[in-house]
């Protein structure tokens, strides 16, 4: 006779914990951002509490529609921080998570009232890593002290795995000797064009349309883009260095660093014919030009050079960023990592895999 197999009561399967998010910022990153949760397959429960723009705000502890949330904030209360913490201390849940897409001062200067409250930070949006070193300090005590996440890998690199390489090198002891490249895919593009014997106007022009530059491109013809990167990165190697510290070449030209925007957009082309000539002398020498930056002995420079047309750098095309890190370990041969360092979709995308880290970490 055959014995039939015994059968157990099968335990119920526990439910996935909630996790509440706040989208501060709803434009280029922050929409994309919304869109890609929305379509998210993962066990990770996300729930949109709220969210804002310039405008309007909206928080909802029954949460909202990933599909609805933009026509929604049409509807709902005037933008205004004095109302929105509140609203947002009350509604919080045990595993909220606060995403600044915003690129606004005033919100990074908020981010140790979220900590205090418990609630985590992740951002895309460079400016509090790069406020004054004191203000640094206090984020990430605060945070400490409060059990919150702050993390921000899109600061640096939009979706490559700079900042968590680099981590992951200190964790395990090793000391970091070097960062050089081109961390700007703005400056890439711009770079790349003019190889194409595209205008360098036209190419800022082109890239502002693709969503490759600022809405005003002297905020990355300044080279501020890319000190703020350095500046983090050597922060996050445990240097205590100032924003003026750092030794940084502006692309504007002086006669138009006061214009307004639409006056330097409109001048512009007076020096497409200089940009050339500064190409056409570097090619004759076998080279090419790009907008690099090297941290090394707590220094950091930024500027154009000079690079072989047959080097990595030289090869660099689109919008790809090129980070070379030395260190104790990986002194012959640096760590390489190269990819796009501008658009949206990978920029968003690097947000997202952040929070979904977050989720991870929050202890129950």
């Amino acid at each position: 006779m055959k014995q039939e197999a015994l059968k157990y009561p099968s335990k119920p399967k526990p439910a996935k914990p909630i996790n509440h998010l706040f989208i501060a910022g709803t434009g280029e990153v922050g929409g994309t951002l919304i869109q890609q949760i929305h379509e998210l397959e993962s066990p990770v429960e996300l729930n949109l509490l709220g969210a804002c723009d310039s405008t309007h705000f909206i928080v909802d502890e029954q949460g909202l529609s990933g599909t609805t949330i933009l026509e929604s904030l049409e509807d709902s209360h005037k933008t205004n921080w004095d109302a929105i913490l509140p609203a947002l201390f009350e509604a919080k849940k045990d595993r909220t998570i606060f995403v600044d897409a915003t690129g606004s001062d005033e919100v990074a200067r908020l981010y140790p009232q979220l900590f205090e409250a418990g609630i985590h930070v992740v951002t895309p949006s460079k400016l509090a890593n790069t406020f004054e070193q004191s203000y640094y300090n206090l984020m990430r005590k605060t945070a400490a002290e409060h059990d919150a996440q702050f993390r921000y890998e899109p600061t640096v690199g939009a979706g490559l795995p700079v900042l968590a390489t680099i981590h992951n090198l200190l964790d395990t002891g090793d000391i970091i000797t070097e960062i050089s490249g081109v961390v700007s895919g703005t400056m890439t593009y711009l770079f790349d064009q003019l190889e194409q014997d595209v205008p360098f106007s036209k190419a800022i022009v082109d890239a502002r349309k693709k969503g490759y530059a600022e809405p005003d491109p002297r905020d990355d013809l300044s080279g501020e883009d890319v000190a703020r990167k350095f500046l983090t990165m050597a922060r996050e190697i445990g240097l205590e260095i100032e924003r003026d510290e750092l030794k940084v070449e502006s692309l504007i030209p002086e006669t138009l660093s006061d214009v307004d925007q639409d006056t330097f957009l409109e001048r512009l082309p007076e020096f497409d014919e200089s940009w050339m000539d500064e190409l056409e002398k570097a090619q004759e020498n076998g080279n090419t030009l790009r907008y690099t930056g090297r941290l090394a002995d707590g220094k950091i420079t930024i500027g154009v050079q000079e690079v072989s047309q047959r080097s990595p750098l030289g090869n660099l095309k689109g919008t790809d960023n090129l980070f070379r890190i030395s260190s104790q370990r990986y002194n012959q041969t640096p760590i390489i990592i190269q990819g796009p360092g501008a658009g949206k979709e990978v920029t968003a995308a690097g947000v997202l895999a952040d929070v979904l880290k977050v989720t991870e970490g929050i202890k129950e």
